[in-house]
């Protein structure tokens, strides 16, 4: 059971992340910054929950991306390379803010696709 809703939030972070990256390749002038932020947001969110869950770790609530990443930490030393610093909405379980520079959301997305490369990983045995 637990596979299975892992299983359903990679899908969704997949997606989610692939319509960030889409929208990142468009020109400047036609790029919707709230969409790269909002999409690699929930990427992040859904890859960081979908790696507890299949390790059957409950999510502790509030749900943060900081929390989730606090949680991931413990479990995956590979989690400590990620930081969250340039993402201002870390600590808010219900922000309504978004950023808007380029240069702010490209460093959402980089994070996101950080943790995809993490959890889709398999850690190597010792």
């Amino acid at each position: 059971m637990d596979k299975d809703r892992s299983d359903i939030l990679y899908a969704t972070a997949k997606e989610l992340l692939a319509a960030a990256e889409h929208e990142d390749e468009r020109s400047a002038e036609d790029v919707v910054t709230h969409l790269i932020c909002t999409n690699s947001r929930l990427s992040l969110s859904n890859f960081l929950a979908g790696y507890l869950i299949r390790r059957q770790i409950p999510v502790h609530h509030p749900v943060t991306l900081a929390r989730l990443l606090e949680q991931c930490r413990s479990l995956d030393a590979r989690f400590d390379s990620i930081d969250l610093t340039p993402i201002h909405c870390r600590h808010e379980a219900h922000d309504k803010d978004y950023c808007l520079e380029t240069t702010q959301v490209d460093a959402c997305l980089r994070i996101a696709q950080q943790a995809r490369d993490i959890v889709m990983t398999d850690t190597p045995a010792y």
